[in-house]
């Protein structure tokens, strides 16, 4: 009997061992799905950006560079920038860097700045930010950077007078200071000449002579180089370059290219633009004195009745022996306007070509005449017969070339990850989340099947004891 008792409570005890066996392996079964199912939160960190910098080591380029400390290897990294245009639209672009594997990554990318895509001209201010983005799908942004643009042949220095700021190096620092009182006098008798505010900043970037400054004009064809100095130039809406290396000549170029900053605040519309022959006449008028090549150039060219019809000086001659008789007769021109008409018909006709009117339109409304009428007049004042013009037809006048913004829109704007990796969804937010989730798959796929069969087996035994 005794031994007969003793088996019969034998499977029920043992079954209840099973059972709260099985129930402990499900428990930390379960455990560890929840553990598992938790690990995307701390799987890796985000890529970590530092040092943006920026650096320009000529004329021709900018060389943009970030260190980036990685758990995972990068697959992609963009720079975006923007190129800051006071009075005009700003233009920007992006451009993809290297990456190589590692986990501190050194990142360069090399925005070219003079060349047959763009000219962006030194002194131009610009912001930039990195975009990074490693295999995990992590990505960082890092904030806007500022960077003026100044060439890095040169130590430059810098001066701030009213609304001018100009740039120098070496010891050119007397020079520095007559181009901010030459630009600060242009601003004031333009904005009283024609009638306008300026309201942002300018900046002038002074270079020794022509020699040193040619790298960072933007070319305009041997011939025409070899043949004529250039002592300056508008290179943007805010922003002028000045090349002449003596004092007096210096002062004079200041004026006349601050002056063409402000014509265009004057007569920039967008949908009609005033043409060469006003612009550059207004900034010769804008001098202290024509000069000697321009007077010159005029007083042979009045001599033997070779002038130019206004309606060909809709934009700059590109011939070098015209330049002088250009600028000379462009002068000497709107010098006759505002002694003939006053200054304030000479500011509306640019109020109206800002409005949108063709410049024949503007002339007729505030002075009684077109192009043609107004050269005609003016040949009667300097002892010429005048011209029997046939009808033209009203149309709207190429863009004069000194108010021509330079800042071109650059490459395209693509995706860094998609060109880096050739695939889409590495941008996509989703990204990260999804990388893990293979590896995590497989892992709990095993834990289940495990599970499964530890219970199907405890079952299998205890269905056979009973």
């Amino acid at each position: 009997m005794t031994h007969g008792s003793f088996g019969t409570r034998a499977p029920g005890a043992r079954f209840a061992r099973a059972r709260r066996g099985a129930i402990a392996l499900a428990l930390v079964a379960a455990l560890l799905l929840v553990s598992l199912t938790a690990l995307p939160s701390v799987a890796h960190a985000e890529p970590a950006p530092e040092a943006p910098a920026a650096e320009a080591p000529d004329p021709a380029s900018i060389i943009f560079r970030l260190k980036v400390q990685t758990d995972v290897d990068l697959t992609a990294a963009a720079l975006t920038y923007t190129l800051l245009n006071a009075g005009g639209p700003n233009v920007g672009g992006s451009l993809n860097a290297d990456v190589s594997p590692g986990r501190t990554v050194d990142l360069a990318a090399t925005l070219q700045t003079n060349s047959a895509q763009r000219y962006i001209p030194v002194g131009t201010r610009l912001t930039y930010t990195w975009t990074v983005t490693d295999r995990s799908g992590g990505t960082a942004t890092t904030p806007p950077q500022e960077y003026v643009f100044l060439d890095g042949r040169f130590t430059w220095s810098s001066k701030t007078q009213g609304q001018a700021t100009v740039y120098w190096y070496g010891g050119n620092e007397a020079n520095a200071n007559a181009a901010l009182t030459a630009a600060a006098d242009s601003i004031a008798k333009n904005e009283a000449l024609l009638d306008v505010k300026l309201d942002y900043p300018v900046r002038l970037v002074l270079y020794r002579n022509s020699a040193e400054g040619r790298p960072a004009q933007q070319p305009r064809g041997a011939v025409f180089e070899g043949s004529v100095i250039t002592g300056g130039s508008r290179v943007g809406s805010d922003l002028v370059h000045l090349y002449d290396p003596l004092a007096g000549g210096l002062v004079d170029v200041t004026r006349h290219e601050v002056a063409h900053i402000m014509t265009r605040v004057a007569g920039f519309g967008g949908l009609a633009s005033i043409p060469s022959w006003l612009d550059e006449g207004t900034a010769v008028y804008a001098q202290t004195e024509p000069g000697f090549g321009y007077t010159q150039a005029l007083a042979l060219g009045v001599r033997s009745d070779r002038l130019l019809r206004l309606r060909s000086m809709a934009s700059a001659s590109n011939q070098p022996e015209q330049v002088d008789l250009f600028y000379g007769q462009s002068g000497a021109i709107v010098k006759f306007m505002v002694d003939t008409y006053g200054e304030a018909k000479f500011a509306a006709i640019f109020k109206g070509v800002k409005s949108g009117l063709p410049i024949d339109t503007a002339l007729q409304q505030n002075i009684g005449v077109d192009q043609d009428g107004l050269y005609n007049a003016w040949r009667k004042s300097v002892g010429l017969k005048e011209i029997d013009f046939p009808p033209v037809t009203q149309g709207v006048v190429a863009a004069a070339q000194a108010t021509q913004a330079p800042l071109t829109i650059p490459t395209s704007v693509g995706s860094a990850a998609e060109t880096a990796s050739g695939d889409p969804r590495a941008d996509s937010p989703g990204a990260a989340a999804a990388s893990g989730t293979p590896v995590i798959g497989i892992v709990v796929g095993l834990v289940s099947v495990l599970l499964a069969g530890g219970i199907g087996f405890l079952g299998l035994r205890l269905s056979r004891k009973r």
